[in-house]
């Protein structure tokens, strides 16, 4: 943990100042950041300290509201806005109690509170952004042992063989002619089957 000047260590000004937060003392959540950005001139704690007194301000901000609305007397109306400015008011305070308890485990360990919407303020004072989170390397696991790694080839189109001749065409023989019948002769059929030429 880094100390400051004071020889007092710089996490605990931010965690005494959001204990301030969830004690509804704002007086000494200011006392707190004073001490951080002009006595320590540490720009880490004097965020965190800004951040717990932001929000302590907002929860007195919202107390003061529901005292305000209890001293006016307006028939019918009174009751009804004091239930609701006492609804508004636990919901806050409760939401600052949980970020307050998660900024003191975050800055435990030099971390950033991480308040909403008033972290980004924080920043905006300093006349900073607020870093966004940078998103974590893949990670490539190694092949198992024996096994060699291949590189990653782009897939081929399949190409016709270039000393390939193309195929010949297919042959058909030439059909056969039709015979054509033989003309009748009526001669050839007066002969008897010993007769070789005309009857004398």
């Amino acid at each position: 943990m880094k100390k400051g000047k004071f020889g007092i260590v710089l996490c605990f000004y931010p965690i005494a100042a959001f204990a301030a937060v969830i004690l509804d003392s704002p007086l000494i959540c200011l006392i707190l950041v004073m001490a951080a950005i002009f006595l320590e001139q540490d720009e880490w704690a004097g965020r965190q300290t800004l951040q717990a007194w932001m929000a302590s301000a907002v929860v007195f901000f919202f107390d003061q509201a529901v005292s305000l609305v209890n001293m006016v007397h307006i028939p019918y109306i009174s009751a009804f806005l004091s239930v609701i400015a006492t609804i508004a008011f636990v919901l806050v305070y409760l939401a600052a109690i949980v970020f307050s308890v998660l900024g003191i485990i975050r800055v435990r360990k030099d971390g950033e509170a991480g308040f909403p919407l008033f972290s980004e303020l924080a920043y905006r004072i300093y006349g900073k952004c607020k870093p966004k989170p940078v998103a974590p390397p893949v990670q490539q696991y190694p092949m198992p042992y024996g096994v060699p790694q291949q590189p990653m080839q782009p897939p081929q189109q399949p190409y016709p063989p270039q000393n390939a001749y193309p195929a010949a065409p297919p042959q058909y023989a030439p059909a056969a002619a039709p015979q054509q019948p033989r003309p009748f002769n009526p001669q050839q059929q007066s002969q008897g089957p010993g007769q070789d030429g005309p009857a004398l």
